[in-house]
């Protein structure tokens, strides 16, 4: 009987030895700016396509793909940094029927679940807040670690009047389309010990 459990008690501490310690999750939370971009996309006057951009947003991730669900990414963009290629689209973009600066400056993501398609590739679920009006989004994106950065792409798809985005004579998908495309590539560092 000491005989087994002499050797149930060196099968442990072998055992040990062999079994990871468990990971923390790294915090990334510089932002790359050269490195990194939030487009969107649109159509006016039904043929007239539009790209735009946000100069100003930050990101803040923890990640360990050992631990998903450990891991969080969140977004804020500043709103009034928005450039489209056209004064007077920006300036309109600005006001209440838009984006509403005034009383909305920034735009927020914040994820609550992260899962694993495939390899380097995930599902993000996570809550959009827009002109005060949150809403649930789930999309893919491809997130790649290097050593001390994060890189996060992928793209989806927002109808812009689930945000009160383009009210009154607006609203009317003939003047601007009602889907948005959102493209992104973000590069974050992570946070130094």
């Amino acid at each position: 009987m000491l005989k087994v459990k002499h050797l149930l008690s060196s099968f442990i501490v072998m055992l040990s030895f062999f079994t990871p310690f468990s990971a923390v999750a790294a915090e990334y939370n510089q932002l790359v700016k050269e490195d990194s971009k939030i487009e969107f996309s649109g159509v006016q006057n039904r043929k007239t396509s539009f790209t735009g951009h946000f100069k100003e947003f930050d990101v803040e991730a923890t990640f360990d793909s050992h631990n998903l669900e450990a891991s969080q990414i969140d977004v804020v963009i500043e709103l009034a940094s928005v450039e489209s290629g056209s004064e007077k689209r920006d300036t309109k973009l600005k006001k209440g029927n838009w984006f509403d600066i005034e009383n909305s400056p920034r735009s927020y993501f914040k994820s609550s679940s992260i899962k694993s398609v495939s390899k380097g590739v995930y599902e993000i679920t996570g809550d959009l807040k827009i002109k005060g009006i949150t809403k649930p989004y789930s999309f893919k994106l491809e997130i790649r670690e290097l050593v001390d950065l994060l890189h996060l792409s992928g793209n989806f798809t927002i109808n812009r009047l689930d945000f009160d985005l383009g009210l009154g004579a607006w609203e009317n998908p003939d003047w601007v389309k009602h889907e948005v495309d959102v493209e992104f590539y973000i590069a974050v560092k992570s946070r130094k010990k």
